[in-house]
């Protein structure tokens, strides 16, 4: 990644960050996500399978994971696999040593048990009675019937203390299950195919019901009861933030600022011809935050109760040589979607250079597309039958969105675990 683009992809985080204020760490898409979901006339009692495969993922960390967004097994999937790893058969250290008490206390239990029936056949031999051996604790042998009883107490204890123990650990888990299990849902996928047993994210709002409140009921309309916003780049506003935008150190595996689609392909724009004396301003007639949840599939609380585990050999909660593991950076339960920032129908005004604006007006010529951060404009096919206009009027570059559909910019994301 060259520096200008690390600079940009920084600035517009970071401003929008600002802007917005994104929930948790912001993970940034690097390419066009128009949020029409189920369309005009959603599938009733049931969920396009696009908000499963788009909102069911485990966000990768630019630094553990610089290329991998949306590309590690889905959340629902690796959730399942964490309660799969948590030992139930004896409970980890703790169940074990619980089993040692037990083992312990069987064998005090046999030692007593073997001398007691020692003693009471000596005391047949030497007596010739007939007393049954119950008779015989209870007077003969009151002494040793108090060891036997007291061993007894001991191994009973011992083994309710364990059951016990395995009951509040192996309960929670073995409900967890059952509530993946019973809570998962049909989807509808391609051609209107039905998809069993997913683990959905609810959404605050559906991409329909979006359009219709910021459009006042008119679709293909411009945002009359949207938030407009804009905010500006400009080559004397450099600074930009990491810790504002990831909280984790560097920008890594985002794709080039600009680029170029023709025929399918997507090529690179060249920025050796962009200005160093260079703004961008993006205004959109509305920015909205949507809220994600998990549906009832997922129990918050599993992941922060069994952090330690016990897990079963291999696994681990946090980095621990090659243990597969789950929380933290790199983990494969690290962090989890919480918002969806949707814009409707930017304008992006660039001046970078006259030299800069020509090499975008050759390119455009025919009917490529123009992608700028995670917006394209221009350009044939897709989703949108119109991705909107581009001109060209000197150095100044002005991409307007005619999109009846909002984009998704990007996404508000959390720790699952606090890292450590």
């Amino acid at each position: 990644m060259s520096d200008l683009t690390k600079t940009l992809w920084g600035q517009f985080m970071t401003a929008f960050n600002d802007q917005m204020k994104i929930e948790g760490v912001p993970q940034m898409l690097t390419g066009p996500q128009p949020w029409n979901w189920g369309g005009k006339n959603p599938p009733i009692g049931s969920i396009p399978y696009q908000q499963v495969q788009f909102l069911n993922i485990v966000p990768a960390s630019p630094l553990v994971d610089p290329n991998t967004y949306g590309m590690k097994l889905n959340f629902g999937q690796q959730y399942k696999a964490f309660l799969n790893s948590l030992m139930v058969t004896d409970g980890g250290d703790e169940g074990q040593s619980l089993q040692q008490a037990i083992i312990n206390a069987t064998q005090d239990l046999g030692r007593v048990q073997a001398n007691v029936n020692v003693a009471y056949q000596n005391f047949q031999e030497q007596t010739g009675s007939t007393e049954s051996f119950a008779d015989w604790l209870e007077n003969e042998g009151i002494a040793v019937a108090a060891q036997l009883q007291q061993a007894k107490t001991a191994y009973q204890t011992a083994q309710s203390t364990y059951d016990e123990y395995m009951k509040k650990l192996k309960g929670p888990i073995t409900d967890a299950v059952k509530q993946y299990n019973d809570n998962l849902s049909t989807v509808v996928g391609q051609a209107g195919t039905t998809l069993k047993d997913q683990p959905v994210f609810q959404l605050s709002e559906t991409p329909w019901s979006y359009i219709q409140r910021i459009t006042n009921d008119n679709y293909g309309g411009d945002a009359s009861a949207g938030s407009a916003r804009t905010f500006t780049l400009s080559s004397s506003t450099q600074e930009w933030s990491d810790s504002t935008v990831y909280a984790e150190g560097e920008l890594g595996g985002l794709f080039d600022f600009f680029g170029f689609e023709a025929a399918g392909r997507v090529e690179k724009v060249s920025t050796e011809h962009f200005s160093s004396e260079y703004d961008i301003t993006f205004a959109f007639q509305d920015v909205s935050v949507v809220n994600v949840t998990p549906e009832n599939w997922f129990d918050s609380s599993m992941p922060s109760n069994y952090v330690n585990g016990p897990f079963m050999p291999g696994h681990s909660g946090f980095k621990d040589g090659n243990d597969v593991y789950y929380f933290g950076k790199g983990g494969n339960l690290a962090r989890i979607v919480s918002q969806v920032i949707v814009g409707y129908r930017p304008t992006i005004t660039i001046n970078a250079g006259s030299d800069f604006a020509e090499e975008v007006k050759q390119k455009i010529s025919g009917e490529g597309g123009f992608f700028i951060g995670p917006f394209e404009f221009g350009g044939a096919g897709g989703s949108d039958s119109d991705k909107g206009t581009i001109k060209v009027d000197g150095q100044t570059i002005t991409c307007t969105s005619n999109s009846n559909w909002g984009t998704i910019v990007g996404l508000g994301t959390n720790w699952l675990v606090n890292p450590r």
